[in-house]
Formats: structure tokens, C-alpha cells, sequence
């Protein structure tokens, strides 16, 4: 392992990134606590299940009666984003250095705070590195979540209802910005653009799934106007 790498994608983690997400899981910790979750079940569904929006989606599920077929398609679908992600992410940190099955360890840790952070610095990384710094990047955040559910759970009583609220909030506004942020490319600006139209013409007459549908097809003008020149 190179330590230098890992290390460096554990301070990159740990500051604005680790505090948006941890405050996230923090309520998402209170939230199981409320609704009668036990701290084992808590452990585990951030431990096995590193989406929040998937984890809540399983929450919820489970609360209203589903089973656990209907958990698992719910969740699948919720987390079906991170498949692109992993798409993305792989080849861009696959060396010959390191061994095949280490990439089923890495794509656990593959998640929205960590893939926009490792996307915004990986070309200013060798290759060779890459598996490293972002092991060091999506293991801390991994880590860090798992621990800021569990403390969410046993001390949610000592925050106000609105306060743990607006915690909720914060990890995606940070991902909001992070994403503004790192708009450079002409490309990705127009494809940002024709989603905020779609999203606001579609939406007042197919509510959510006006936004689901606005994202595919200013995704798809994107990859059929763009995909001969990139």
C-alpha cells in the first residue's frame, strides 16, 4: 500500500466532506432511533448499506409493512445512481499493481460525497496511486458515517426536532456546490442547463417524475450531442 496516497485521501476527507455527511447520518441515526430501530440494526444499515437515500427508502419500507422483497427492489432502485458512479470511477483508478478482487473492497466505499470529491482531483493523481488515495477518501467517509449513525442514535434527545431537520439538508447542498464547483467544461454546463429546463417544464405536470425524466433526457441530449467530439 502507499501510505503517502492513503493518507492524503484521508485528509481530504476529513473536513467540509466527513462534517456534511456525518451530519446526515447523524439524523439518519435519530430518525431509526424514533421509529424503533434497534442500535444493532442502526450499526448495520449504515455498515452494509453506505446510500442515504437507500437507507432511509429501507427504513421506510419496513415501517410500512413491506418485506423484505419489497426492501430490496426499493433499495435497488434508490441506489441504482451509484452504478454510473462505479462505471466512472473504476477505470480511472485500475492499475496492473493492483490485484483484481481488491476493486470489489473499493466499490463499497463508492458513494455521491465520495465520487464528486475523488472526480475533482484524480487527474492531478498517477494512476498508480489512485486506488490508494481514494480507498484512504471513501474509507474514511465510509467509516466516519457509520460512527456519526450510531452517535445520531444514542444521543438524538439532546437535539431539538427542527435542529436534526435542517442537518438532513446539509450534505446535499455541500453535493449541490461541490457539483456547481466543478462545472469547468462547456459540455457539462449545457447539460446542467437543459436539466434545470426540462426539470422546471416537466414538473408542474409530472410532479417527481417530471425531475426523473427531466435528468434522462438532458442526459441523453448531452451523450448524443457530445459523444463524436469527446
Amino acid at each position: 500500500m502507499n501510505i503517502k496516497y492513503f493518507k492524503k485521501g484521508i485528509r481530504d476527507a476529513c473536513g467540509i466532506p466527513l462534517i456534511g455527511l456525518a451530519l446526515s447520518m447523524f439524523t439518519f441515526g435519530a430518525y431509526l432511533r424514533a421509529s424503533n430501530f434497534s442500535i444493532l440494526q442502526t450499526f448495520l444499515s449504515t455498515f452494509f448499506a453506505f446510500a442515504l437515500p437507500g437507507q432511509f427508502v429501507m427504513a421506510e419500507t419496513l415501517i410500512s409493512g413491506g418485506n423484505l422483497i419489497n426492501v430490496f427492489l426499493a433499495v435497488l432502485l434508490t441506489n441504482a445512481r451509484l452504478f454510473p458512479m462505479t462505471i466512472h470511477i473504476i477505470p480511472t483508478l485500475k492499475s496492473t499493481k493492483i490485484s483484481g478482487w481488491k476493486y470489489y473492497i473499493i466499490c463499497h466505499f463508492i458513494a455521491v460525497t465520495a465520487w464528486i470529491n475523488y472526480i475533482a482531483i484524480y487527474k492531478r493523481i498517477n494512476i498508480n496511486y489512485r486506488y490508494y488515495y481514494f480507498f484512504g477518501l471513501g474509507g474514511t467517509l465510509w467509516f466516519g458515517s457509520v460512527i456519526s449513525t450510531v452517535l445520531g442514535f444514542s444521543f438524538s434527545s439532546l437535539l431539538s426536532y427542527n435542529l436534526l431537520i435542517g442537518l438532513v439538508f446539509l450534505n446535499p447542498m455541500y453535493f449541490l456546490l461541490m457539483t456547481v464547483k466543478n462545472l469547468h467544461s462547456k459540455k457539462l454546463v449545457f447539460v446542467f442547463l437543459v436539466s434545470i429546463f426540462f426539470t422546471l417544464c416537466l414538473y408542474p405536470f409530472l410532479k417527481d417524475w417530471g425531475i426523473i425524466l427531466g435528468g434522462v433526457i438532458s442526459g441523453s441530449i448531452g451523450y448524443f450531442t457530445f459523444r463524436k467530439i469527446v
